[in-house]
């Protein structure tokens, strides 16, 4: 009887926990051809799926995302090309003649999963319910990424804030940044400063597990965070805010992430 009851309680625990945690969405990041690029060249992005940071793992659905350059205050979008044997989208923006640092962007509106008694499905609580699934759980992710572009010394724009609804935005210029020394951003959640987890991590860190970051830290009431950078090449930095109000009949919560490239020298 005791043995019984423990089960139970156990799987009741673990279900609990299933049901509670947010969804371990793919994380998207952009990855450039290059961080410096001539002014008036065509400059190739790609635009990747992963768990393990940063090996390409899948195609994300082009019909949810809108990536090009921010320029002059908006989204200049760039046509997206599914690239499924490379695991990547491809695109590619022009570097503007009178831009120093130039910011590239991308959007993604979020997939809606559900957790059943069968585990994750796609779906909406309705959607799935009017099948006869049982729904304990339905979330949806938003992602929204950054990666700045010919950084310079002298140059401000760097620290532009294009109005991602999470946004993480560099303090300290990305041409300033030095393995040994402490990297600054700002984080802000619907263009407010907000205090929330910050992970960072560089390309090759790690190529064996998922959901592995180099750095933590968390943004104070100011939205800043600092990074220790420890080696040079691409880093990512990401903020993540969770368990925001659902939509009902649709999903339960919401997530955000938000993933800012940067290049150290």
């Amino acid at each position: 009887m005791f043995k019984r009851k423990f089960m139970y309680m156990c799987s009741l625990f673990a279900l609990l926990t299933v049901c509670s945690a947010p969804v371990f969405a793919h994380e998207l990041i952009l990855k450039p051809s290059k961080f410096d690029a001539a002014k008036g060249e065509v400059l190739a992005i790609e635009l990747q799926s992963t768990h393990i940071f940063i090996q390409k793992e899948e195609v994300e659905d082009i019909s949810k995302i809108k990536a090009g350059i921010f320029q002059d205050g908006k989204l200049v979008e760039s046509a997206l090309n599914p690239n499924e044997p490379d695991l990547r989208i491809d695109f590619s923006v022009n570097i503007p003649d009178d831009a120093s640092s130039v910011v590239v962007m991308a959007n993604k509106s979020g997939d809606i999963w559900s957790v059943t008694p069968d585990g994750w499905q796609a779906g909406t609580r309705k959607s799935l319910e009017d099948r006869g699934v049982k729904v304990l759980r339905a979330s949806m992710t938003d992602k929204f990424v950054k990666a700045i572009i010919n950084a310079s010394p002298s140059d401000k724009n760097f620290s532009t804030v294009v109005g991602q609804e999470l946004e993480v935005v560099p303090v300290t210029n990305p041409a300033d940044a030095k393995a040994g020394h402490y990297y600054q951003v700002k984080i802000l959640f619907k263009g407010q400063p907000a205090s929330m987890p910050v992970f960072a991590t560089y390309d090759g860190f790690v190529t064996e597990y998922e959901n592995t970051y180099a750095y933590y830290t968390e943004s104070d009431e100011n939205g800043i965070a600092n990074i220790k950078i420890t080696s040079p090449g691409l880093w990512i930095i990401r903020a993540s805010k969770d368990n925001e109000p659902g939509v009902e009949g649709e999903y339960d919560y919401r997530s955000l992430r938000s993933i800012l490239s940067i290049k150290v020298k």
